[in-house]
């Protein structure tokens, strides 16, 4: 059981899914201004058919900028989100390390202070859909996190092969697969996750 004597663990938490709620959001914009029907399934797809174009530069460009309007950067956290965040502070570091751009960093930052003040140690943005992304793996070492929570199975298999526990957020279908790799366990919710990691 952690004591104050102890360094406490760290925990690395994405943002995008795990405490916002944000896909649905995005495809909704994006098939209403560009005519598509992408539904929740199609949300990492890499066919650009569905996306209505022929480059994946052009979709990432799209949804890019839906990223930087003021409905998207104003979306409210998971209100679970922000009462077991506060639980988990008491015992843990907390850092954000998320698939975000730097762009994003002003409308992140103004988030989480208002609504997860002085919880979280840092804040990581690794850029995962621009040409030079940083991997969660290599973020989750340099900060010492000992726990990755993440909704993407990209993400947890890389992290979780460098020996970090992984708890794969949510139940969508990016993230389905007939087994996990070792070091990855699935939580449906963030009432899991207190279960999990709060005593």
């Amino acid at each position: 059981m952690y004591s104050k004597a102890m360094t406490k663990l760290i925990i690395a938490i994405d943002c995008d899914d795990v405490i916002v709620g944000s896909a649905p959001y995005i495809l909704q914009h994006y098939n209403t201004t560009y005519g598509t029907n992408l539904d929740i399934s199609d949300f990492y797809s890499e066919d650009l058919t569905l996306w209505g174009t022929t480059s994946r530069a052009e979709a990432i460009k799209r949804v890019d900028d839906y990223l930087m309007t003021d409905e998207y950067q104003q979306l409210p956290p998971f209100r679970e989100a922000i009462d077991v965040a506060r639980e988990l502070a008491k015992h843990y570091e907390l850092h954000v390390v998320t698939g975000r751009a730097d762009f994003l960093a002003p409308a992140t930052e103004a988030m989480l202070e208002q609504y997860f003040p002085d919880i979280f140690t840092s804040v990581e943005y690794t850029n995962f859909f621009t040409e030079t992304p940083r991997s969660k793996a290599t973020v989750c070492q340099d900060i010492g996190a000992s726990i990755l929570i993440d909704d993407h199975l990209h993400h947890a298999k890389v992290v979780a092969e460098c020996g970090v526990r992984v708890l794969l957020f949510g139940n969508y279908s990016w993230n389905q697969a007939d087994t996990l790799p070792a070091n990855i366990e699935r939580v449906e919710s963030w009432t899991d996750i207190k279960k999990l990691l709060i005593s």
